[in-house]
């Protein structure tokens, strides 16, 4: 009646749950000035409510021998518990608490800010290819939406106070923003009673947020030029891609087997023609299929010595190009599909992962009944979609071209 979302998933292989809630907010729903305060958000629910001390939460899980983690996104922030099937009710018990009853103080906040801080020098400012794609990120779709670095700039982190996290957690940490995922070894019945006991009385809290509207944001695809500590010179080509709802299925799912296509084996053009050929070292392209805002498709590749930035470049938009007015090998949409579509099936032999596949989907607002009907769109792909696809969003797109030599 609160609006909860609540997902079970049975599977009685072992005598596993995976219980977790997701939020819908992540770095997307921020702007300039609080910058992630989402992250941040996330370390401190593990400190105390006003029921339980501060890490009683965790201590009771290793105590059963299970394990817990969190994890903030662009779309969500979520939280779980992998446990023997007879301690679900402990979980939901606790979960339901600091949905509501977490205590955030200056202290905690002070600690837990110079925690975050660190984990930013260590992923993004100590690592080279991190500050590149967040420079990207930042060029083309500047700091705004999916440009917005999860873990915050510093800046920000330092300056986010605790009011700015109440607020937080009072507009976006509530059941009617939540999705609740059960997934294991359960009884049915027993566990609808449980989260009815435990998260059925909560309510909504209505927040106003002033909200510091970003400045009007040019997107720019000039070209980056980048010196770095790396061994070895880097290019990556960048494609702004419509937000998933924004696609057609035909282009969404053509994309996707285009995609596989070029780089997802051992057996794709990017190996075959590309590496293979001793232009590249290895090759990548980074893709978000159900984005919920306008995303990037990174291309890119390290070439081999005495091949330039200029030659890897036009290899790899030749591969398109030959794609597109030569069209497909024989066997390789067939082949491609196969690889695909066993991929998600494998994938789903895990509860985990069963899990976090519906928690994404529900956290952008998007249904889990995509997975049913992935591999019905992946084989209704034809070689004339993929050829669009390739012509539209690669061949003419507007391209932004990163090239990062070492220092």
């Amino acid at each position: 009646d609160n609006g909860l979302n609540v997902i079970l998933i049975r599977d009685n292989r072992s005598n596993n749950v995976v219980s977790s809630i997701w939020y819908r907010v992540g770095s997307s729903y921020e702007n300039q000035g609080i910058t992630g305060i989402s992250h941040l958000l996330e370390h401190m629910m593990f400190k105390g409510t006003e029921k339980f001390a501060a890490g009683e939460f965790s201590s009771a899980i290793k105590k059963i021998g299970g394990t817990e983690n969190a994890f903030t996104s662009r779309d969500f922030t979520g939280y779980y518990q992998k446990v023997s099937k007879e301690y679900l009710s402990m979980c939901l018990k606790y979960e339901a608490d600091r949905m509501t009853n977490l205590q955030l103080t200056n202290d905690d906040l002070t600690s837990e800010r110079e925690v975050v801080k660190e984990e930013r020098r260590l992923r993004t400012e100590d690592q080279p290819i991190s500050v590149i794609f967040e420079k990207i990120g930042l060029h083309i779709l500047g700091m705004t939406d999916y440009g917005i670095p999860i873990i915050g700039t510093m800046d920000d982190l330092n300056n986010i106070t605790l009011r700015d996290l109440e607020n937080w957690y009072k507009k976006y940490y509530k059941p009617s923003n939540a999705t609740l995922i059960i997934s294991g070894n359960f009884d049915r019945k027993s566990v609808k009673n449980e989260i009815k006991l435990y998260f059925g009385d909560i309510r909504n809290t209505e927040t106003e947020i002033n909200e510091v509207s970003s400045e009007k944001f040019e997107m720019s695809f000039d070209e980056i030029r980048m010196k770095e500590k790396l061994p070895n010179p880097i290019l990556i080509l960048s494609y702004v891609k419509p937000k998933f709802t924004d696609l057609s299925v035909k282009e969404a799912y053509a994309l996707e087997v285009l995609l596989e296509i070029m780089d997802g084996s051992f057996s794709s053009r990017f190996t075959s023609n590309i590496i293979d050929k001793k232009i590249a070292i290895n090759t990548f392209i980074s893709d978000d299929l159900y984005s919920r805002k306008k995303s990037i498709i990174s291309i890119g590749g390290i070439p081999r010595q005495n091949i330039s930035l200029e030659n890897l470049k036009q290899s790899i938009i030749n591969e398109f190009s030959n794609l597109y007015n030569e069209g497909l090998l024989d066997k390789e949409l067939t082949n491609t599909k196969a690889r695909i579509i066993a991929s998600n099936i494998y994938k789903f032999d895990s509860i985990f992962s069963q899990t976090m596949s519906v928690g994404q989907l529900e956290s952008k607002n998007l249904s889990w009944n995509l997975l049913d009907e992935y591999i019905v769109n992946v084989n209704s792909v034809t070689e004339q979609d993929i050829k669009d696809v390739a012509k539209k969003y690669i061949i003419d797109g507007e391209v932004q071209i990163s090239l990062v030599e070492p220092k």
